[in-house]
């Protein structure tokens, strides 16, 4: 009986939740599928500039600019469901923090007040955000973070309502995309 009451707690820890749980399936399944072949930026050349992009742009999107402005990337971030100004989440401040990055002067952007420049490249944490990126209606190719290095995760769950376990187990995959992306770009 131990054993059944610990399953939920070890998929709020890896997963999110339940909902993670079965996006992170239904995903996965789509990219074997070949869904996501279309988002690799290998044929693009090297971007000027990353630009990552998340629902609130105070965990995923922050961190990630910050983990590429530490290795001396050119980075920005924005939300596609924020209504400006707003701090990083105290935890992705926190972790970041223990990662070398200050993530204390971020403050959220709306998709709207994104300004383009030629040689960005969007990066999304999930699928559904390149639905919401398209009805934008920019010209700057769009990829997915989980894409890049050696085990392909289309979907990266928003860690905000998750536990303490997930929100630190997200953060450590975007450091880790994050990295294998800038050095997918730039071989």
């Amino acid at each position: 009986m131990k054993m059944l009451s610990a399953i939920p707690r070890q998929i709020n820890s890896r997963f999110g939740s339940k909902q993670g749980l079965v996006k992170y399936v239904y995903f996965g399944v789509r990219m074997l599928l070949g869904s996501y072949g279309r988002f690799d930026v290998k044929k693009l050349g090297r971007p000027h500039r990353l630009v990552f992009v998340c629902s609130g742009n105070i965990c995923r999107s922050p961190f990630a600019e910050g983990v590429a402005k530490k290795v001396g990337y050119s980075a920005i971030s924005f939300g596609l469901d924020t209504r400006g100004g707003d701090a990083a989440d105290a935890r992705a401040m926190a972790i970041a923090e223990q990662e070398g990055i200050d993530l204390r002067t971020h403050r959220t952007t709306k998709a709207c007040d994104y300004v383009p420049h030629v040689g960005d490249l969007i990066v999304v944490m999930e699928p559904k955000h390149l639905a919401s990126y398209k009805k934008l209606k920019l010209n700057a190719p769009v990829t997915l973070l989980g894409l890049y290095g050696p085990r392909s995760l289309p979907y990266i769950q928003d860690p905000y309502s998750a536990s303490e376990a997930y929100f630190a187990r997200c953060q450590k995959i975007i450091l880790h995309k994050t990295t294998k992306l800038i050095e997918y770009v730039s071989q």
